[in-house]
């Protein structure tokens, strides 16, 4: 009924949210808390909300029709047809007319008086449980750091001054290169890695020279490396939810052609980051976490207000032939950056109908065509089936031509590969790409329509959002896993296999085979057997996690048989492997090696798996006591053959200190050849994922 009182087809997902408010506000009225209120008020606060609803509801019923803007990269702002509806008594039907005002004066007193008394127990019993909450998290977020090496920020008459500290001196400690569960809790078991630490914001803004090189670096290697990540969690006396909703950060080391190094932080200047440190809170919506808005009508009205979608935190890559550089994230839009100096541009300008249907959400990470530079990628679309009066869920599969515009900041047309429709939308973290199919793996994790809407419901009742990118998510293990092979070039969703349930974040590889009489196209993924456990970002950045001990996955290859019909299934077990790289060159075709980080009895380790004979070489100079390897990305050695000639990059944390620097190896030998050193005391936080751009500075 609320979305045809607000006569637009567009308002069909919000009627789901307003019967579960519904379900909310009848639960809170049998706890019987309006009993507990003075009656001296008690019938004065109705009379008042009674009369108030009465008023903004007969405002609502008696309008023709609502604007509704969602905001589009290719056509800005855009207002849905308005349409006349009226309430059909006859069998049930929905009428299309003209509405008769008059008809609904019944309808509006008995909307009111329902409104009103489901709203009475939270407006009585709401101001004293969101004060506890925020003296509760200001207690939290007031707790002293003490990390060493960590900035800190001093206030002054009121206004704020960023400070670098220098790092803590630490006494030296014999080196640690091999870890052993036997050693139990006194021994290196117990390192595991230093969330609280790991997990803190990132205070300024650097742009270094020289750097201090210890070893040496190949001359070829020449460049620039750029990560994206999460690198603000709090505002004030609000924190986020969860990691993915940190502000943006870019993080740049560059080799320069006379061998010195750079080094190089800017924050991604965006409206959500802006409009939060504007406020001095959260200050608008983000993929997990909520505005604080201490007043229900104006959490109501930030309700129905489209998100912005600026914070592109996690995935880094060029499009256009490798020229225009782009972040993204979960539920971003894709931001657009200069490399030159880390500048943001803004939203990519896209001049096509893609999002028509509604905003795109859960961008698979981008997966460029070594050979052509087309850009691929895939998104759930929530489209809105009017003749059914119910959500139309389809993976929107687009490209980006090398040959669009290389002007920074130009519009760019996306070429639509296919549309697949769902009943079970799931997040494609990674697809695969082979020379004639993308490979789009749907697991049994489909989005989880009741714990959203009960995670908005309480916030819009209580102020307090408690949802996860977790809560997002249902694991549905009685559902098989289902794999797509599409045809990039014309769309045509060519076959569909089905295998057990397993979890998924990361293809390694895929390449296409033939065998005897069969055409086959074989798929290495990290498997999971469910969804890993992950940790509230509070709980994280409290150092409650004692009994996290990493976690990775399994490599296994699906074997999808043209020919029959039929995915099998190797693997090969306990590697506890995630995080992978291969030599681009061999990207869509047989690889030999991957390049990693496996979880070592609870800490992480950089390695080489060989796929034929399944050894497995760490990174030996690594001190396990101390030294913490992310997100490696591979380099390859230019104009040469050999699959394994080239770099493994990474950042890696050394933990006792909050110090970075960036690891060079090998890796033919899996060698340390060199380490490049960030500035003392600058903490950088967990990150997401990179890429190198050979030559370009």
């Amino acid at each position: 009924l609320g979305t045809l009182f607000f006569g637009d087809p567009g308002r069909l997902f919000q009627l789901q949210f307003a019967m579960s408010l519904y379900e909310m506000m009848a639960t809170r009225l049998a706890q019987r808390r309006l009993l507990r209120v003075p009656k001296r008020y008690r019938w004065t606060t109705f009379g008042s909300v009674a009369v108030l609803l009465l008023f903004l509801a007969s405002s609502t019923l008696h309008r023709i029709g609502l604007d509704n803007t969602f905001a589009s990269s290719s056509v800005g702002l855009r207002t849905l047809p308005r349409r006349p509806v009226v309430v059909g008594l006859q069998s049930g039907s929905l009428v299309l007319g003209t509405p008769d005002p008059t008809t609904h004066v019944g309808a509006t007193l008995a909307l009111a008086a329902a409104v009103g008394v489901g709203f009475l127990g939270h407006l009585l019993s709401s101001a004293s449980a969101h004060r506890a909450a925020k003296l509760s998290r200001r207690a939290v977020t007031d707790r002293s750091d003490g990390l060493a090496g960590q900035q800190r920020v001093q206030r002054e008459s009121g206004s704020e001054r960023r400070v670098a500290v220098a790092a803590t001196q630490v006494d030296e400690v014999q080196l640690v290169t091999d870890v052993s569960p036997d050693d139990g809790p006194s021994g290196t078991y117990q390192v595991g890695i230093d969330f609280q630490g790991w997990l803190q914001s990132c205070r300024e803004e650097l742009d270094v020279s020289n750097l201090r090189v210890e070893g040496s670096l190949p001359p070829w290697l020449r460049g620039s490396l750029i990560h994206a990540g999460p690198a603000k969690f709090e505002f004030g006396d609000d924190e986020f939810v969860d990691w993915v909703d940190g502000q943006a950060m870019l993080y740049r080391v560059q080799i320069l052609p006379d061998g010195s190094c750079t080094y190089r932080n800017r924050w991604l200047d965006t409206w959500n980051h802006r409009s939060h440190r504007e406020a001095g809170q959260i200050a608008v919506r983000e993929t997990c976490s909520r505005p604080t808005i201490s007043n229900f009508f104006a959490r109501l009205q930030a309700m129905f207000s489209p998100p912005n979608n600026e914070n592109g935190n996690l995935h880094i890559s060029q499009v256009c032939g490798n020229t225009r550089c782009i972040s993204m994230s979960v539920g971003s839009s894709m931001l657009e950056f200069r490399l030159a100096d880390l500048s943001t541009l803004g939203k990519m300008p896209f001049q096509d109908e893609l999002t028509e249907g509604g905003p795109l959400i859960f961008h698979a990470e981008p997966h460029v065509d070594p050979v052509t530079g087309e850009w691929f990628t895939c998104a759930i679309q929530l489209k809105v089936d009017l003749d059914n009066f119910r959500m139309k869920p389809e993976y929107v599969v687009y490209s980006v031509e090398p040959t669009e515009s290389q002007q920074p900041g130009a519009e760019v047309k996306r070429r639509l590969i296919t549309r697949i429709e769902t009943e079970y939308p799931s997040p494609v973290h990674t697809i695969g790409l082979t020379p004639q199919f993308i490979v789009m793996i749907q697991i049994p994790y489909p989005l989880n329509w009741d714990g959203m809407m009960k995670a908005e419901g309480k916030w819009l009742m209580t102020g307090q959002y408690e949802g996860n990118l977790n809560d997002y998510n249902t694991w549905q293990p009685e559902r098989p896993t289902i794999i797509h092979l599409i045809d990039r070039v014309t769309g045509e969703h060519t076959e569909v296999f089905e295998t057990d349930p397993f979890f998924f974040f990361h293809i390694i590889n895929s390449f296409e085979a033939t065998e005897g009489s069969s055409k086959v196209v074989n798929v290495d993924v990290v498997c999971y057997n469910e969804p890993p456990v992950g940790f509230p970002l509070q709980q994280a950045r409290s150092g409650d996690v004692d009994d996290w001990r990493g976690g990775g996955g399994e490599v296994k290859r699906l074997r999808l048989d043209r020919s029959t019909g039929k995915c099998t299934m190797t693997g090969w077990p306990d590697n506890c492997f995630d995080e992978p790289k291969i030599n681009p060159k061999v990207d869509g075709v047989q690889h030999r090696y991957s390049y990693g980080v496996i979880d070592d009895h609870g800490m992480l380790r950089v390695t080489k798996q060989d796929h034929e004979t399944h050894e497995v070489l760490k990174w030996k100079e690594q001190d396990v006591s101390r030294e913490l390897p992310w997100q490696p990305v591979f380099v390859p050695e230019p104009y040469s053959t050999q699959e394994d000639a080239g770099v493994i990059l990474s950042f890696v944390r050394d933990q006792p200190t909050g110090d970075t620097f960036c690891l060079v190896i090998n890796a033919e030998t899996f060698e340390e050849m060199a380490r490049i050193h960030f500035p003392k005391g600058h903490h950088l936080p967990l990150h997401g994922h990179g890429a190198w751009m050979q030559g370009q500075f």
